[in-house]
Parts: structure tokens; C-alpha cells; sequence
């Protein structure tokens, strides 16, 4: 099932549960798709629709972080988003573990021979072209730490 199709079964559900968290949730993700495909002028394929959830995943993990550090005032707030991180990752592919990014980025290196920092953005190019499943910022920081 297409992930736009899947998103309205499950928003359909959400009704029918009057479950607003996770209306809520999928209501925003709709919207959010509706102007990526206004702005590209394309159809909501699952590429673009997973997109969408993987950066709203991103913008909300940093929005908890922000709230747990407010302490007790945050901490119901962060609760809530940590639930639409969650509930909204399910589409998501599987990430892949820092240790499988690290054999992979070691693959990498190893075929491009002596490289230094200055070629970092060739290097994680690369290495996100190897596999699906991986988080930039994980193979940006992983990079940067075997070639300095």
C-alpha cells in the first residue's frame, strides 16, 4: 500500500478512535506533503511523502530535546511530540545502526583511497548512495571522526 493511501487508513482510524494525537499527527503530515507537491508540481509519491515524515521526524526530535531541557515545564509537551516521533517513524525504513554506518563509511574510504576533510561532502555522498536506512547527521559525524 502507497504511504499516502496508508496515511489515510490510518487517519480514518484515528477518527473513528477520536484519537487526536495521532489525528493530529497525521493531519500535519498530510498538509505538509500537499505543499512539497504544490511547490514540485508532482504527484505525492511515496519518495516524497516519506521525505516529509523523515524531516518532520528530524525538526520534532529537535523540538524535544528544546522541552526536556526546560525541565518540569517541558516535560509534557516533549511527551507529546516524543509520541508523534514515534507513531510517525512506523512509515519509516529501519535506520541503520552506527556500527553498520561505520563499516559502510569504512568501505567507502577504502575505495577512494587518501582523503582528507576537505572532500568530507564527496565522502558522505558517497557513502548515503551505498545503502538506504541512513541518517546524515550519524554518517556526517561518523565521517568526520575517521578522517581528521
Amino acid at each position: 500500500m502507497a504511504v499516502t493511501d496508508d496515511l489515510s487508513t490510518s487517519l480514518k482510524e484515528a477518527m473513528k478512535a477520536k484519537d487526536k494525537t495521532k489525528l493530529n499527527a497525521i493531519r500535519q503530515i498530510q498538509t505538509e506533503i500537499a505543499k512539497k507537491k504544490a511547490e514540485k508540481g508532482e504527484e505525492a509519491t511515496d519518495e516524497l511523502a516519506l521525505g516529509v515524515i523523515s524531516s518532520y521526524v528530524k525538526k520534532m526530535t529537535k523540538a524535544v530535546e528544546e522541552y526536556q531541557s526546560l525541565g518540569e515545564r517541558g516535560v509534557e509537551m516533549a511527551e507529546k511530540i516524543q509520541f508523534e516521533i514515534d507513531f510517525l517513524s512506523g512509515w519509516l525504513p529501519e535506520q541503520l545502526s552506527e556500527e553498520e554506518v561505520s563499516k559502510i563509511i569504512d568501505e567507502v574510504l577504502s575505495e577512494m583511497g587518501d582523503v582528507d576533510i576537505s572532500q568530507m561532502g564527496k565522502i558522505i555522498g558517497a557513502v548515503m548512495a551505498k545503502a538506504e536506512g541512513l541518517d546524515g547527521s550519524v554518517v556526517s559525524k561518523l565521517v568526520r571522526e575517521k578522517i581528521q
